[in-house]
């Protein structure tokens, strides 16, 4: 009998866990809609910073490392700067293995680092070699842009007294509902490409500026930067919920299989049990 109640006992144990994580999943399903409504905003504003911002490139006369008056990356001893976007929560499948499997294949030994989110400054701090300069956690469901302009103010700052050869974000970028994948983004320096001259699609675009597109375009770095991490932002979250979401599910459905096999088990036991007290009754009596 003490067999029996093993069985019963874990199957109300998987039970009980089961209605945790269904419970999750709804919650994560319920915020994925709305995460997803607010990324297509974000990507809708994105885009436009870029067309802007990629116009001025084109108009400008000056080199853009003038206007930013930066000279310090383009020494052989410069550093990256990278921007680590991560999650606050765990139970979100390989969310958080995967960014930091892209994290140590990109970071070096005199790299720096801007890190949000407790989970992946967690798992970041157990690697000693990495140098941390900013940490941003507890950011939420709905990222403010507030954040995005805290990490681009240090981006000037780290700028203005180091010597800097890029400024990278490392984020998990939302594909769709099943998928997603870290991608490294390069924010500086800012290079004008075939890639991003499709970006203009208007030619009417072309025009003329005042005062001028160099003074414009050194006013429009900052929205630049800041647009580059709230897009990164809102990709990160969505990729998260989806990833928590379909491991939650996972879970459940997972646990509902054990619950069934221990319930078999269960039965298959008591069965047996029952016809070996029939048994011995039997042998008893005919004694």
């Amino acid at each position: 009998m003490k067999s029996l109640q093993k069985i019963k006992h874990r199957i109300n144990s998987i039970n009980s866990t089961k209605k945790i994580t269904k419970a999750m999943q709804l919650v994560a399903t319920a915020k994925y809609g709305k995460i997803k409504n607010k990324l297509e905003d974000v990507s809708l504003y994105y885009k436009t910073v870029q067309n802007v911002f990629f116009n001025l490139m084109k108009n400008s006369t000056q080199d853009i490392d003038t206007l930013l008056n930066v000279k310090a990356y383009k020494f052989e001893k410069s550093r990256n700067l990278y921007i680590i976007v991560g999650s606050d929560l765990g139970l979100c499948g390989s969310y958080n293995s995967n960014l930091i499997k892209k994290i140590n294949e990109e970071v070096k030994g005199e790299d720096i680092l801007i890190v949000i989110g407790s989970k992946i400054l967690s798992i970041i701090n157990k690697n000693p070699n990495f140098h941390i300069i900013q940490t941003l956690t507890q950011i939420g469901d709905n990222p403010s842009y507030e954040i995005a302009q805290i990490i681009s103010q240090k981006i000037y700052d780290v700028l203005e007294i180091s010597w800097l050869k890029s400024v990278k974000i490392i984020y998990t970028k939302y594909i769709n509902a099943i998928k997603s994948e870290p991608i490294v983004e390069e924010i500086f320096p800012v290079t004008f490409s075939k890639e991003k001259e499709e970006i203009i699609t208007d030619e009417k675009d072309k025009q003329t500026y005042e005062p001028s597109a160099e003074k414009i375009l050194t006013t429009s770095f900052t929205l630049f930067f800041e647009a580059s991490i709230y897009n990164a932002l809102f990709n990160s979250k969505l990729a998260e919920t989806s990833s928590r979401r379909t491991a939650m599910e996972q879970a459940s459905d997972n646990a509902e299989d054990l619950i069934e096999e221990l319930e078999h088990e269960y039965n298959n036991s008591r069965q047996s049990k029952i016809t070996q007290e029939i048994t011995e009754i039997v042998s008893g009596a005919n004694k």
